[in-house]
C-alpha cells in the first residue's frame, strides 16, 4: 500500500470510529442539557407557586400544573424528577413529559402538587445533528483528501521521482547521481545522506571491478607460467615415479586453481550484471551442440542418452546461457556411474535433466552455494551450480533439485 493511500485509509478508519461515538455522546448531552432545561423551569414554577401559597393560600394559576392530590399529615414526601408518556387527542400519540412532585398545604391541608413540562423529541434533534455532524465530517473528509493531493502533488512527487531514479541507477556507470529538489528540509538532509552513501558505493564498486579484473589477468599469467615449467618436468626422463607423481599432482592443482580463478571471477561478472546483452537463444540447438561436444567422454563413460525436446526460445547473453546449460549437462555426466544414464527434456516452459548416480554427500539447500560438492569428485570445483544460480537470479529463472536416493533431477522453470 503506497503512503498516500495508507494515510487516507487511517483517516477513514478514524472517522468511522468517530462517528458512533460522536453520535453517543451528542445523544446523552442533548439530552441532558434539555432536562435540565426543564428540571430548572419546573423548580422554577415550584418557588413561584409557594410563593403565592403563603402569602394568598390559593393555588396560582400555571400551565405547568398537572394534579394536586391531598395527603396525610405527617407524610415526608421528598421532592422528586420523573418521566412518563401522556396520550394526547390532538397528536393522537403518546407525548414525552417531565413530571416533578413536591408537598405543601393549602388552607392547612397537606397536598402532593405534581408538575409537568412537555419534552421535545430527541430523536429529532439526534437525527439533525447526526446529518449536521455527517455533513461537517464528509466536507473535512473531502478538504483532508484535497489538500492530501496537493501535498502529494507538490511535496511528495520530488521524493517519488528521486525513488524511481534510484531504483533505475546502474553502479556500473562511471556517472554521479543527481536528486531533484524538494524544497523541504527533512527531505534535502535525506537525498544528501542518500547521495553520500551512493558515491562511496560505486567507488567501491569500481575498486572492486578492478580487483576482480586484475587478480584475474595477474594470476593466469604466472599460473601459465608454472604449467609450462611443470610440463618440462614432465617430459624430462631424469624423475623417478615418486617425483613424477608430485610433478603430475602439481599440474593438475594448478590446473584447478586456474578454473577456480576463472569461475570467481565469471561469478563477479555476474553479480556486476556485467551481461546485459539480451539474445534470443534456441535452447534445443544450444543442448543439442552441447551434448555433440561432450559425444566423448560421454561415450567414454558409456553413458544412455535419451532426449525429448521442444523447440524453445529464451531471452538472455547467449555466452551465460551456453554456460548455464553447459553446467547442469556437465554436472550429470560427472556425477555419473559407469554405463549409467541420463533423460534429458524440453518444454516450452521447463528443462529438467536426471541421472543416476551416488547419493548426494551434501543437503539440496546447500547444493547451490559455492565450492559445495555433491560427491567428492576430484574434478568437480563446486562453482558450476553457484554461477548456474546467479545466471538464474538475473533472468528471473528458478533452478531446482530433487534426489530419491540415487536419482538426481534439476529442473529449470523458465520466466513466463
Amino acid at each position: 500500500m503506497d503512503l498516500i493511500r495508507k494515510t487516507n485509509t487511517s483517516y477513514l478508519i478514524f472517522l468511522a470510529f468517530l462517528m458512533p461515538i460522536m453520535i453517543g455522546a451528542d445523544y446523552f448531552l442533548i439530552q441532558y442539557l434539555f432536562n435540565s432545561e426543564v428540571e430548572e423551569t419546573l423548580l422554577h414554577e415550584e418557588e413561584r407557586i409557594q410563593y403565592h401559597l403563603a402569602k394568598d393560600g390559593d393555588l396560582p394559576i400555571s400551565n405547568y400544573l398537572h394534579e394536586v392530590t391531598p395527603i396525610d399529615k405527617g407524610f415526608e414526601l421528598n421532592p422528586k424528577f420523573k418521566d412518563t408518556l401522556f396520550f394526547e387527542a390532538y397528536t393522537d400519540k403518546n407525548i414525552p413529559y417531565r413530571l416533578y412532585s413536591f408537598s405543601s398545604s393549602i388552607d392547612q391541608k397537606p397536598v402532593k402538587i405534581t408538575l409537568r413540562h412537555m419534552l421535545p423529541e430527541i430523536e429529532e434533534l439526534i437525527w439533525f445533528f447526526f446529518i449536521a455532524t455527517f455533513a461537517i465530517l464528509l466536507l473535512l473528509v473531502i478538504g483532508l483528501y484535497l489538500i492530501h493531493q496537493e501535498i502529494y502533488r507538490s511535496t511528495w512527487h520530488p521524493f517519488f521521482k528521486n525513488l524511481s531514479m534510484l531504483k533505475q541507477y546502474d553502479f556500473s556507470k562511471m556517472e554521479s547521481t543527481q536528486l531533484n529538489s524538494s524544497g523541504i528540509r527533512e527531505f534535502e538532509e535525506i537525498n544528501q545522506v542518500i547521495i553520500t552513501l551512493m558515491e562511496q558505493v560505486r567507488k567501491d564498486f569500481q575498486n572492486l571491478k578492478e580487483f576482480n579484473e586484475n587478480i584475474s589477468h595477474e594470476i593466469q599469467t604466472p599460473l601459465a607460467i608454472i604449467r609450462n615449467k611443470v610440463v618440462h618436468l614432465l617430459e624430462s626422463k631424469n624423475l623417478n615415479k615418486n617425483e613424477l607423481r608430485q610433478v603430475e599432482s602439481i599440474y593438475q592443482e594448478t590446473n584447478k586453481l586456474s578454473k577456480i580463478g576463472k569461475a570467481l571471477t565469471l561469478i563477479s561478472r555476474i553479480e556486476n550484471q556485467e551481461f546485459k546483452r539480451l539474445d534470443r537463444v534456441d535452447v534445443s540447438t544450444l543442448v543439442e551442440n552441447i551434448l555433440n561436444n561432450m559425444e566423448e567422454i560421454i561415450n567414454f563413460k558409456n553413458l544412455d542418452i535419451s532426449t525429448e525436446l521442444q523447440p524453445m526460445t529464451i531471452e538472455c547473453d547467449h555466452i551465460l546461457a551456453d554456460i548455464l546449460f553447459t553446467n547442469l549437462i556437465n554436472n550429470a555426466i560427472q556425477h555419473n556411474k559407469e554405463g549409467g544414464w541420463i533423460k534429458i527434456r524440453l518444454s516450452t516452459d521447463t528443462f529438467e535433466i536426471t541421472n543416476c548416480g551416488d547419493v548426494s554427500e551434501v543437503k539440496p539447500d546447500k547444493l547451490f552455494d559455492r565450492f559445495q560438492k555433491g560427491s567428492s569428485s576430484k574434478d568437480s570445483l563446486g562453482l558450476g551450480l553457484a554461477i548456474n544460480q546467479k545466471i538464474c537470479e538475473i533472468y528471473e529463472f528458478t533452478l531446482n533439485y530433487e534426489s530419491k536416493e540415487e536419482i538426481h533431477t534439476f529442473s529449470l522453470r523458465f520466466k513466463a
